[in-house]
């Protein structure tokens, strides 16, 4: 019965971790983009 108990504390463990892993905010420090402009060329009217 103890060795069942255990298991399931262990099931219990695992799928906490789990979803706290999902739901905590994310920690990645990606700088600030902001607006890109298009500075590319227009396409001409034949290129079809």
């Amino acid at each position: 019965m103890n060795g069942l108990k255990q298991t399931f504390m262990n099931t219990v463990e695992y799928l906490s971790d789990a979803i706290a892993k999902i739901f905590t905010p994310s920690k990645d420090d990606f700088p600030a983009t902001g607006e890109q402009p298009y500075k590319g060329d227009p396409a001409s009217e034949n290129s079809r």
